[in-house]
């Protein structure tokens, strides 16, 4: 049971109302995560505006960059032991396309050798490793893997991303935010 009272959705008004009908937009539903961070309107709105530019708006025009950010989110959850980020991320990625062995490969400690994954998502999943685990100031390869595939952009934004799935494992594991049955997670919204 979460630490602390979600905030339903049909209990609000004001700025916690406004900022659930933008989380709506983006995924059709209001996770138990945002129930709880809800609690401060800001942080929650703080998630879902990089949520919207860095992936919502690339599932379309970019699919195979966001099968990228997924791997990077999945990794970081992996190495974090978040079940809840994971519960939601590992069907999203699926959902876009990752297989279940690219998936596994993300996950594990031998991914860099994986034939399932290509050396643009090697160097994704690398360096949200070593984002995570506070090495990536000093690990120049991952870096220049990383400047070998990516733009600038694309390199910050990623870090990002591994940035935002830290904060968002550390928040649900300490705060026990509890899982949703798999038919009331978030969705990629059409």
């Amino acid at each position: 049971m979460a630490r602390v009272k979600m905030i339903p959705p049909d209990a609000t008004d004001g700025e916690v109302r406004k900022t659930y009908d933008h989380v709506l937009k983006q995924w059709g539903r209001i996770s138990n995560f945002s129930q709880v961070l809800a609690h401060q309107p800001a942080a929650l709105m703080g998630w879902a505006l990089p949520n919207d530019a860095i992936r919502l708006g690339n599932v379309k025009a970019d699919p195979d960059y966001v099968k990228i950010q997924q791997l990077v989110i999945i990794k970081t959850s992996a190495l974090n032991r978040s079940a809840y980020c994971m519960s939601h991320n590992v069907p999203l990625g699926r959902k876009i396309g990752l297989t279940e062995a690219q998936v596994a490969a993300a996950q594990g400690d031998d991914y860099m050798a994986s034939p399932d994954l290509d050396d643009r998502q090697k160097a994704a999943v690398r360096w949200a490793e070593a984002v995570t685990k506070m090495t990536a100031r000093d690990d120049d390869a991952a870096f220049a893997a990383m400047k070998q595939h990516f733009t600038e952009k694309q390199i910050v934004e990623l870090t990002v991303f591994c940035g935002m799935w830290n904060y968002s494992n550390r928040l649900c594991e300490a705060l026990h935010v509890d899982l949703e049955r798999p038919d009331k997670r978030i969705e990629f919204q059409k």
